[in-house]
């Protein structure tokens, strides 16, 4: 590679020994946080075997979960703007969610009342109910309606907590009486009546135009597929731009002869003629995994299932349709772009820019003639592509959604609107600084091969190849030295059950394949995008890398998880490897190959975003996850930290047995995690139309029973119900079955199912 240094310019600078300043930083600070996670992870395992479920001594919590669901019911129709509406007029749909809530609260203080009796601390009668709440109504990890009741209610509970707080406070007590419910003081009041009045019917009227439960859904959908597509558009630009730019400027042999002896190869050759194919190889990578994948299949799911959730309907117990394998899978379109090209688009686009500007400005200023210096000053101002901002944006866009979006395959429902606001700027900030480290990674190391990969264009390949493996020695070596290893990790792991025996089917697990000739195709194209996803993958947000891991899924429960503990591990040893690795590249590019940073604006400004945005986002994208924990999610910030744990094998490999029907019918059937079903053949009809009486009068959300018609039926609910219940469950799940099959992609099915059995543990203090 030809260098030049202009007289005045300083190699080793400011910007360049801060950015190895802040390497060391950052290795200073992970060793700290490894060796406290080692230590987390040892007092997990004894809080573990020490666990308690203190949980058990709230009793009739099935109640509960009636009067959530019929909270639940009564406003989930409501949108923003329905929800603004009431708030300034009260109608009579929000005095039965008032009437509602009042009943919940009255059940509430009727087991903090128990459970003081035992003579337990108010801390703990605290925790104990929340943990009871989010236990007895969310079945397991993937129970997305069971979670909405389950924030609800803790929300419901915390309300009236935090008043009786407030009252003792003042050494007064609160006593939650039969009366009607107080005038909520949050709503907004207009300055006179009948401006309250006619805001309120405006709103109500905006509100029908996105009134029905599949216009959101629609919307959502949409959105996710404009991401995408804008994401495919802009490196479509930035490809067709790069590959219509001509530079016919011969290549010098070296400086001694630049005015004696030329090359046959050009700067068109260099740089355009390599660049430009390479990226179009990447987005059709990109697009053929989501072809191949079938991902545009999940776009359907996602809305079906979006749409089933928003429906007040179907939150009745006895429609409780959920199909833990579609809903892991259900984002898998929105993500297959993200983490298969938005990144190494964004990296090799900014990349070759700059070591083209690069190029040319060093030609530039050893050329030894005026015309040679003019020629190449009017390509650098003409190369200047304002379209290439347009594309890093919508690389960064692809790269927030894709990490929030994989949080939410856990806790769509469960979120409250300052979560979702904290966790989207985390991953803003993370997203900042995966893209800075990388596209410093990647220019770093084609700088010093530029002419020769130049020369020999496959090579690029070959040296991404090796760069790229190199890391992943790297970081699997360190990994093991700090004991991390995820297959010691007991709990929060995604099990599956696999229902075919296709090969490298432990590969394909959370995958979908084909049967004949597509078999090999789709697995050989799903097998490779998996693992070129992975350079993606790790350098996300911790929370969102536990459920899209192409090979080892944990479920996001506590950050007292080991999981959550080896994420965070790994993301901080690849952000170290990378960091590293960039620093010593750009000390053995300055003293070997004379890199000169300042020679253009475009490797000035690289290192000196890098300074900013680099290692700094990376601190704050933690410490903003930290606060996420600590104060604003519902559950831990009361400490209350529970765990899933399931006493089966990660991959249970037995594609022709069925599932034991005569297992415990709460472990199999409530939590409609049916792997193989029973066909509608086999369900006698008597049983059937049991059901079906059982499953009405159960899920009849318009009338409220007595407290003897309560005390009857929670009675005998476990005797009367479990068998009937069992059988429509099967029946629902398999009419839900049966329509993904019949979705855009028929011919494919997944390769294993998950299984969700297991039980909640806690590991409060």
């Amino acid at each position: 590679m030809l260098s030049y240094i202009r007289p005045g310019d300083i190699i080793w600078d400011v910007p360049v020994v801060l950015f190895c300043v802040w390497t060391v930083v950052l290795v200073v600070a992970s060793l700290i946080v490894l060796s406290c996670l080692r230590r987390e992870t040892k007092k997990f395992q004894k809080r573990l075997s020490k666990a308690d479920n203190k949980e058990d001594l709230v009793r009739d919590i099935a109640k509960l979960d009636f009067i959530m669901a019929r909270y639940v019911q009564q406003f989930l129709g409501q949108g923003i703007l329905d929800k603004l509406a009431n708030s300034l007029s009260k109608d009579e749909k929000e005095n039965q969610i008032e009437t509602l809530r009042v009943e919940a609260k009255q059940w509430f203080a009727t087991k903090v009342e128990e459970l003081n009796g035992m003579k337990f601390p108010e801390k703990v009668v605290k925790r104990t109910i929340l943990s009871a709440i989010r236990t007895g109504l969310t079945r397991h990890p993937l129970d997305l309606r069971g979670s909405r009741r389950s924030l609800e209610a803790a929300k419901i509970f915390l309300e009236v907590e935090d008043k009786k707080e407030k009252m003792n406070f003042l050494d007064t007590s609160m006593i939650i009486g039969t009366k009607s419910p107080e005038p909520d003081s949050s709503s907004l009041v207009c300055p006179t009546v009948a401006c309250q009045w006619v805001t309120s019917k405006f709103l109500k009227l905006l509100s029908l135009l996105v009134s029905h439960p599949n216009t959101i859904p629609l919307l959502f959908v949409f959105f996710s597929f404009v991401v995408w597509l804008y994401d495919c558009i802009t490196d479509m630009v930035i490809i067709e731009l790069l590959w219509n730019f001509k530079i016919p400027i011969m290549y010098p042999v070296n400086e001694s002869f630049i005015a004696e002896e030329v090359t046959y190869l050009s700067y068109q050759t260099l740089t355009i003629d390599l660049y430009a194919p390479l990226l179009l190889l990447i987005l059709l990578f990109s697009l053929m995994f989501t072809l191949l994948s079938c991902s545009c299949s999940r776009l359907s799911d996602r809305y079906r299932l979006a749409t089933m959730y928003a429906r007040p309907l179907c939150e009745i117990s006895g429609q409780n349709m959920q199909d833990p394998t579609t809903l892991l899978a259900r984002y898998d379109f929105q993500m297959s772009q993200a983490i298969t090209a938005s990144l190494p688009q964004f990296c090799l686009q900014f990349a070759a820019y700059m070591v083209i500007l690069y190029m040319l400005e060093t030609l530039k200023g050893l050329s030894v003639d005026q015309a040679t210096q003019d020629t190449v000053q009017e390509k650098i101002d003409s190369f200047a592509f304002s379209s290439l901002w347009f594309s890093g944006m919508g690389s960064g866009l692809s790269l927030v959604v894709a990490q929030y979006t994989a949080f939410k395959i856990q806790h769509e429902h469960d979120l409250t609107f300052s979560q979702r606001t904290v966790y989207f700027f985390s991953c803003v900030f993370n997203t900042i600084a995966m893209m800075t480290s990388s596209v410093v990674f990647v220019t770093l190391i084609l700088l010093p091969v530029s002419t020769y990969i130049g020369r020999y264009h496959i090579m690029i390949l070959v040296i991404l190849f090796a760069a790229i493996l190199g890391l992943g020695t790297l970081i699997s070596v360190t990994l093991a030295i700090f004991g991390m290893d995820p297959t010691t990790i007991t709990t929060d792991r995604v099990v599956t059950r696999f229902q075919t025996n296709n090969l490298l089917t432990a590969f394909l697990r959370f995958s979908q394949v084909a049967s004949g000739q597509w078999a090999t195709l789709l697995g050989a194209t799903t097998i490779v995008g998996n693992i070129f996803s992975l350079l993606t993958i790790n350098l996300f947000l911790p929370p969102s890398q536990l459920l899209i891991h192409p090979f080892c899924k944990f479920y996001a429960t506590s950050p007292r998880s080991p999981a959550l503990h080896y994420v965070i591990a790994k993301q901080l040893v690849y952000y170290n490897i990378l960091l590293i690795t960039s620093s010593i590249l750009l000390c053995v590019d300055i003293n070997e190959y004379g890199f000169n940073y300042s020679l253009t604006p475009a490797t000035k400004n690289l290192l000196v975003y890098a300074n900013l945005t680099g290692v700094p986002c990376i601190f704050l994208a933690l410490l903003i996850l930290f606060k996420f924990y600590s104060s604003y999610d519902i559950w831990t910030s009361n400490g209350v930290h529970l765990v899933y744990q399931q006493d089966l094998p990660t991959i249970i490999d037995s594609p022709e047995s069925g599932v034991d029907m005569d297992e415990d019918s709460n472990s199999v059937c409530d939590q409609t995690n049916i792997t193989l079903l029973i066909p509608d053949e086999s369900v006698d009809m008597n049983d059937d139309e049991s059901a079906t009486i059982d499953s009405t009068i159960i899920s009849n959300g318009d009338t409220t029973p007595t407290d003897e018609q309560n005390e009857s039926t929670e009675a005998d609910r476990d005797n009367l119900t479990k068998k009937k219940r069992k059988i429509r469950i099967v029946k629902h799940t398999a009419k839900l079955n049966r329509k993904m099959k019949n979705s855009c992609c028929s011919f494919v099915t997944d390769v294993a199912m998950v299984d969700v059995r297991g039980k909640w543990v806690n590991v409060s203090d």
